[in-house]
């Protein structure tokens, strides 16, 4: 009897757990389903957004990092970089390889979060040391070759002085220009903040008027230079003027009487 009470209720259980596995069933696969097709949609969309980015080609540019007033100075602390489709840039944008050129400048406009920075939001000049600017105006900056004679073995500086004598191929001429300003002498244009020690420089910048870079620029022979003092400002260098020679009479005494010059000659010749 106990044997028989015992398959039954062995029947009893596995019947139940039979009917509970039935009833799983469906559950299980239709999660398993959804498994499937969601990780399937993943992998969709990851590629439909990768083709995306590669359709839109995305630049970085400078965007403001926080809001900028018109007036303040841009700085690291609300500049940052971000990328864009490049189909939303233009030559305005400010690309992320000038940020550090930003740096310094002041904002014209005002920029909100976000928002790009273009070229036209930056007050002009951005930089103030602009080398067009230690041009005079009426005057214009003019480039010439030299060597080493020309620059003087490397005694001439920025705020010099030169006069250049310009000969003329073809014909027995040449012409002076005179008091011209020397500005640069290679790159260097700031005599204390670039003092220049080479022996040699390749170039020299001249600040000439017009009609001074003309006559040099037609010069076809040999150009000589000349230092000259900045202090002496006259056309041409004058020496101490000559003293006239003048004649004097000479007396002639005899026996302590004077007589005419011409008749003690007349007495040395006889």
């Amino acid at each position: 009897m106990f044997a028989s009470m015992k398959r039954k209720a062995r029947s009893f259980f596995s019947g139940k757990w039979a009917g509970k596995v039935r009833t799983l069933l469906p559950l299980l696969a239709g999660l398993l389903l959804c498994g499937f097709a969601l990780a399937a949609a993943g992998r969709r969309v990851a590629t439909v957004e990768k083709d995306i980015r590669r359709q839109a080609n995305p630049v970085e540019v400078v965007v403001a990092s926080t809001p900028i007033p018109a007036g303040e100075t841009f700085s690291t602390r609300n500049l940052a970089k971000k990328a864009i489709p490049s189909s939303g840039t233009g030559q305005r944008n400010v690309p992320a390889s000038d940020f550090e050129l930003l740096v310094g400048a002041r904002a014209k406009t005002a920029i909100d979060p976000g928002e790009p920075v273009l070229w036209t939001d930056v007050e002009e000049p951005y930089d103030t040391d602009v080398f067009s600017r230690t041009v005079l105006p009426g005057r214009r900056a003019m480039t010439l070759g030299v060597d080493t004679t020309s620059s003087f073995a490397g005694l001439l500086h920025p705020g010099d002085r030169v006069d250049l004598l310009v000969e003329r191929s073809g014909a027995n001429s040449a012409d002076w220009v005179r008091d011209i300003p020397v500005i640069a002498v290679d790159r260097d244009h700031n005599r204390l903040a670039h003092p220049s020690d080479k022996e040699e420089a390749a170039t020299v910048t001249l600040m000439v008027t017009p009609g001074e870079g003309s006559r040099i620029a037609r010069a076809s022979g040999k150009v000589h230079w000349f230092l000259r003092n900045p202090g002496d400002n006259t056309a041409e260098a004058k020496g101490p003027p000559a003293k006239p020679m003048t004649s004097r009479a000479v007396e002639v005494w005899k026996g302590g009487v004077k007589v005419s010059p011409v008749l003690a000659a007349k007495e040395i010749h006889e």
